[in-house]
């Protein structure tokens, strides 16, 4: 794809003892949706490098630090998240043709089924997507964090198919949030629909 739209989106590869971990896979690229309009919407994707990190511990060596992580103090490179950052973009791809969650204030959420050491768990890529101007593309769709979900619970507020919330997005609308009890939520299917 020539030049990125955002220059943010190009990750430089890690280095850790004699074992290179490029995230090329991360660099930014460019799909093609047909909205519920019947408009054919050109998205361009980015990712955090939440995507790959973590919080800092006491016990870390400096030598796990990721010199561009935007975490505060620092950003720790994670090589599990790093492992599960390589299916990201199928996932995406998936979900572009099926439904995501609502996550809350104009954030979203495509929360696929992994495994993980043997058990299956729920595995979450938080995203926002907004409206671009002045660029051959319609929206920007930045995945801000992805996490398996045994690290941290997500909070959702219902589905929408993503053709709809594209839509949405391009006139500038979010779907509606479902905040109900009984409301359906990510779930692994072998434990049932979850329940609070």
């Amino acid at each position: 794809m020539g030049n990125p739209y955002f220059h943010e989106a190009t990750w430089a590869t890690f280095v850790h003892l004699g074992a290179t971990y490029s995230l090329a896979h991360l660099n930014e690229y460019t799909f093609s949706v047909v909205d519920t309009d019947g408009k054919e919407r050109k998205i361009v994707v980015n990712f955090s490098d939440h995507c790959f990190t973590r919080d800092v511990k006491s016990t870390d060596h400096p030598q796990l630090f990721y010199p561009r992580s935007t975490r505060k103090p620092v950003g720790v490179f994670c090589f599990e998240r790093y492992e599960y950052s390589l299916g990201l973009i199928g996932h995406i791809a998936h979900a572009s043709t099926g439904k995501v969650w609502n996550a809350g204030a104009d954030v979203f959420a495509i929360v696929p089924l992994i495994s993980r050491t043997g058990k299956e768990m729920l595995y979450a890529i938080v995203f926002s997507l907004e409206r671009v101007k002045g660029l051959p593309v319609d929206l920007r769709m930045r995945i801000k964090t992805a996490y398996p979900c045994d690290e941290k619970p997500i909070e959702t507020f219902g589905e929408v198919r993503f053709r709809h919330l594209v839509a949405l997005r391009m006139r500038g609308k979010s779907p509606g949030r479902i905040t109900g009890r009984h409301r359906k939520k990510p779930h692994v299917p072998s434990e049932g629909p979850e329940k609070k």
